[in-house]
């Protein structure tokens, strides 16, 4: 009993030594403190009004996408996912990089003289998740996301628009000789055999197997061509974006800069008060120093 309450007596002291250095460094955590914090606010609140190159706006666009959805008979036989293509397509530094180069919606200055550093824009745009595809919970949907200097706004959808077309044509060119290959082949099935071949095919019970495959290519050249008469784009543009404006997170940034401060200057009165102790101890001194002259 007498053993415990001696332990949560060395507990309550070295609780209570804390606390003691931090009111005998009152002055410089509290000050201190208070210094960061009215200097992080006059930064971040009060200068920008006077100097408007430090009123930097951020806005956060979301976008959806709407990619084409191919007839179930002719995905089946290309094998062709153009939701999955066309987001892999937009986050494709090659592609954004046309399009940053054109519109350059990541940058604050108008025009960069170098292809490498519209290149590098990019990649810090991926990076910092600037910009960001990814499949949506909506079915048959993109969703893009950017982060851009307020004083871009105006040329962001552009961009969106440019990049979901260069995905488009993309996909254009990969698919589309595939689809029109399917359908000749379907087609000239069709005209090979004919309506008499399919009457013969289905009256024998022992070729139902090819029966099922000629009516498959019956199916496949109708929705072919039913595709081919509403196909526009494979990619197309929403116009319901969704912006949200970002002061540079400022009020983050003060909150962080404050905490940040306190607990700096909180460790800075910890180290002073144990190099304090240290002087006036003669053998932790001793020790110190004898440690010192062993490490030269």
């Amino acid at each position: 009993m007498t053993e415990q309450y001696e332990n949560n007596n060395e507990d309550e002291i070295s609780l209570i030594d804390l606390f003691a250095v931090l009111v005998r460094y009152r002055k410089l955590v509290v000050i201190g403190t208070l210094a960061v914090a009215l200097a992080a606010f006059a930064w971040l609140f009060v200068l920008p009004k006077f100097v408007p190159s430090l009123n930097k706006k951020t806005l956060t666009i979301s976008y959806a996408l709407k990619t084409e959805r191919l007839p179930s008979s002719v995905a089946f036989s290309v094998n062709y996912d153009i939701l999955l293509t066309a987001k892999n397509y937009m986050n494709d530094v090659r592609v954004l990089a046309d399009a940053q180069r054109e519109f350059s919606i990541f940058a604050d200055e108008k025009k960069v003289p170098s292809v490498s550093a519209y290149n590098k824009q990019i990649q810090d745009a991926i990076d910092k998740e600037k910009f960001v595809a990814k499949r949506s919970p909506i079915a048959d949907t993109i969703a893009v996301t950017c982060k851009i200097p307020i004083e871009k706004e105006d040329f962001a959808d552009d961009f969106i628009k440019k990049i979901a077309k260069m995905a488009s044509d993309y996909i254009e060119a990969d698919l589309m000789p595939e689809i029109n290959t399917l359908e000749d082949n379907a087609d000239m099935i069709l005209e090979k055999y004919g309506d008499v071949g399919l009457s013969e095919k289905k009256s024998s019970s022992s070729s139902s197997s090819s029966s099922s495959s000629f009516t498959n290519y019956a199916d496949i050249s109708s929705d072919i061509k039913a595709f081919k008469l509403k196909h526009d784009m494979f990619v197309q543009f929403l116009d319901d974006a969704f912006v949200i404006t970002d002061p540079a997170g400022r009020t983050i940034k003060f909150i962080v800069a404050t905490f940040a401060a306190f607990f700096i200057f909180v460790f800075t009165a910890f180290l002073l008060n144990a190099i304090e102790n240290i002087k006036n101890d003669e053998n932790a001194v001793s020790l110190i120093k004898k440690a010192w002259d062993e490490g030269k």
